[in-house]
């Protein structure tokens, strides 16, 4: 009884959490554009406030230069935010199939391949959001996030299986 409470909720955890992808894939792309940007000043700012109050440094920067700080990394981090979003989902995706009573390669191969066509049917979802785009390049790198979720687990099951039989 107890693991099916634990399946139901990771199950509704799971949904939950393609339901917070499917949000920040609906957000046209000046309104996700200019969260990702606000996320990045509030990050350099405080940074800076809290590095200065502690006497580590000294640093003043003008509004250009945290804009071109800004401009520089935004890319990069909102990809990797792609990264992150799919590494989330697939250890919940490897749990839920976990308390299915799933084990062994099949596992990855199935929690890879949902997390692949969730990924794309994204991609699809976002061509019709303004200012948006499919590109599959961003699948792969959901894909991607998947992949490296799925190698840390693998790793987190397999030093949990040596302490086992070391104990």
């Amino acid at each position: 009884m107890f693991k099916n409470k634990k399946m139901i909720i990771l199950l509704i955890l799971t949904l939950v959490w393609c339901g917070v992808i499917f949000f920040m894939s609906s957000m046209n792309s000046s309104e996700s554009n200019g969260k990702s940007k606000m996320i990045i000043y509030k990050i350099i700012t405080n940074t800076v406030e809290v590095t200065n109050k502690l006497g580590l440094t000294n640093k003043h920067p003008s509004e250009e230069k945290i804009n071109k700080v800004i401009t520089f990394l935004n890319k990069p981090l909102r990809k990797a935010c792609h990264a992150t979003e799919y590494f989330i989902l697939v250890i919940l995706l490897l749990l839920v199939l976990k308390y299915c009573g799933l084990s062994g390669t099949k596992i990855f191969l199935i929690a890879i391949t949902l997390c692949f066509l969730y990924a794309c049917s994204d991609e699809f979802h976002q061509s019709f959001i303004a200012g948006r785009t499919a590109q599959f390049s961003d699948s792969l790198i959901d894909v991607s996030g998947a992949l490296i979720g799925c190698s840390i687990y693998g790793i987190i099951y397999i030093l949990s299986k040596i302490k086992k039989y070391n104990n």
